[in-house]
């Protein structure tokens, strides 16, 4: 999974150290990120009505014209993001009242401390259960979670994943392969063929040569993957006895 953070603030200085800090507390957990770094309130809020999403926003309030309080009142009420976490820094502490609304994740007080930040990534990813059960994938830069317990099955259709759920069908451009190693390997998915990854919950019969789900879709095992196929499911019968 990939955090996508935004950085608002005009000293390129601190904007930079805010950055160093986040490397250094996600690299040892093994998170990537990607970080986007504006000097003006007006920009980012001009980059969110176009569409961009982030999972967090490092947002000065002290900014030149509009404000970090303003850019703020931007996410939550004009563009109806309650989701964003919002990161309020300042040299002031006397903010708190005018925040209330805005609902920020946190409020970190300048200079930044490698400390703040980590403490900041760590409640992130602890109050949002990043790491849960759900797949995580792009579409018109914004990042989209889905239960794995609803993902019947991924279908590769030319340059296009598409899921198939329970009860909708959600699409995204990428590769069955990188998926299925970075987020599926370790749940019971099979990758039956190079069309088609399948949760296992979901296979009413499973023969030698294909399975069949429990909404009576057949998708053919391929002739190369079948013994691994066959070895992978006895592992995870043996498992869940």
């Amino acid at each position: 999974m990939i955090l996508n953070i935004a950085i608002c603030d005009d000293d390129e200085k601190i904007s930079g150290t805010i950055e160093d800090f986040i490397n250094q507390t996600c690299q040892p957990l093994k998170i990537q990120f990607n970080s986007d770094v504006y000097f003006h309130g007006e920009d980012l809020c001009k980059r969110l009505k176009d569409g961009e999403c982030y999972d967090i926003i490092f947002l000065d309030i002290e900014l030149i014209s509009t404000n970090g309080i303003e850019v703020g009142l931007f996410i939550r009420d004009n563009i109806k993001d309650e989701i964003t976490q919002i990161v309020y820094i300042s040299w002031n502490s006397n903010y708190s009242l005018q925040l209330f609304d805005i609902n920020p994740l946190n409020f970190l007080i300048k200079p930044i401390t490698y400390e703040s930040i980590e403490k900041v990534i760590n409640k992130f990813l602890k109050i949002t259960n990043f790491w849960a059960n759900s797949f995580t994938y792009s579409k018109n830069h914004c990042k989209f979670k889905v239960k794995l317990q609803d993902i019947m099955y991924f279908e590769s259709f030319g340059k296009k994943i598409i899921i198939h759920l329970k009860n909708q069908d959600e699409e995204f451009y990428g590769k069955l392969r990188d998926i299925y190693e970075t987020q599926l390997l370790k749940y019971d998915f099979l990758f039956i063929n190079q069309s088609y990854i399948v949760n296992f919950d979901y296979v009413k019969t499973f023969g030698y040569e294909q399975v069949i789900l429990s909404n009576d879709t057949f998708l053919t095992i391929s002739q190369p993957k079948r013994k691994t196929i066959r070895k992978r499911l006895n592992q995870i019968v043996q498992r869940r006895m």
